[in-house]
């Protein structure tokens, strides 16, 4: 049988890394993963994606590897070297608020504003932008109680969602704008270069042959937050025309923030609301045919805990699934 299954990065920390609260897959591990990919599957890059889909051509192999990275960081540009180094094309999936409003993406700003200050300092910078802003009590903005080391990764969890699911979308991002800057750009001036990419990196990207798509504008969960159309305009549909007319390609893929079934559309709604995407990504573990809708495609986010062999455990799972 045709298939492929993707793997989705996020951080790739070195060992110098200033942010080591921050997880992500140690990057003599990403190495490490690159060798076993290479000795077990085969990579194929997005134009093989594309044409195995909308062209009729078929994989030279029956297991597929598609390597892929969200979220625009700038751990990407030392994954992207160590990429064309070993001669693979990858996927680089890109909110465009880090270019065009030169702001990181939502849930950047909370990895980095509690890896350096702690969850106190967060929840009281934004408590007190709450009360700045005049926002109405109706909201509710509680966070259960906790100390600072128990509980930890459920508190984190808490604020996450806060900031996903309960905040309406436009104030969430008012309210994270002022976090990074009252906090982590107070210390940090270069705070951005810092959290993501560069259009200067990027470029160097492309060079090297890899494929940019959009990941919304801020980085918002599409399913689950209530877009009038021009906000769905504004996270969805610009992207693309703005990496286009950046760089001077054709953008034709797309990656669900968060990825999971409720933060995705259906193809048919994207088709319905975008007309503009070829093929798009999720983070459900699936394996990837003929059968598949290419709007509605599955990857396996590697953890800090994967080795390559139980990495290589986990796609045969999937494409034995």
């Amino acid at each position: 049988m045709q298939q492929f299954t993707s793997l989705c990065y996020h951080y790739i920390r070195t060992k110098n890394n200033q942010f080591p609260r921050i997880l992500g897959n140690d990057i003599d591990e990403f190495i490490d993963h690159i060798k076993m990919l290479q000795k077990k599957y085969s990579i194929i890059s997005a134009n093989d994606v594309l044409n195995f889909y909308y062209n009729n051509q078929s994989f030279k192999n029956n297991k597929n590897i598609l390597i892929t990275f969200d979220d625009g960081l700038s751990d990407h540009f030392e994954a992207a070297k160590i990429l064309h180094e070993n001669d693979i094309k990858a996927m680089f999936f890109v909110p465009t608020c880090i270019l065009d409003e030169k702001l990181p993406a939502n849930p950047m700003i909370i990895h980095y504003c509690i890896a350096e200050f702690g969850i106190t300092n967060f929840l009281g910078t934004f408590y007190d932008i709450i009360e700045e802003l005049k926002v109405s009590n109706n909201i509710d903005f509680s966070i259960n109680h906790f100390n600072e080391f128990n509980n930890r990764w459920d508190k984190i969890s808490q604020i996450k969602n806060m900031f996903k699911y309960k905040i309406q979308y436009s104030l969430s991002r008012k309210i994270l704008i002022k976090i990074f800057q009252k906090l982590f750009l107070e210390k940090y001036p270069n705070g951005l270069d810092i959290i993501h990419l560069n259009e200067n990196k990027i470029r160097d990207m492309i060079k090297m042959g890899h494929t940019i798509g959009t990941h919304t504008h801020t980085h918002l969960s599409i399913g689950a937050t209530k877009l009038n159309s021009n906000d769905f305009k504004k996270e969805v549909i610009n992207p693309k025309k703005i990496l286009e007319k950046r760089f001077d390609l054709e953008i034709f893929s797309f990656s669900y923030p968060f990825g999971e079934k409720q933060d995705c559309l259906s193809s048919a709604e994207l088709l319905k609301n975008t007309k503009e995407y070829k093929i798009a990504f999720t983070v459900e573990e699936n394996k990837n045919t003929k059968k598949t809708s290419p709007l509605l495609l599955g990857r396996y986010m590697p953890t800090s805990k994967d080795s390559a062999k139980k990495l290589s455990l986990k796609i045969e799972k999937i494409f034995n699934s």
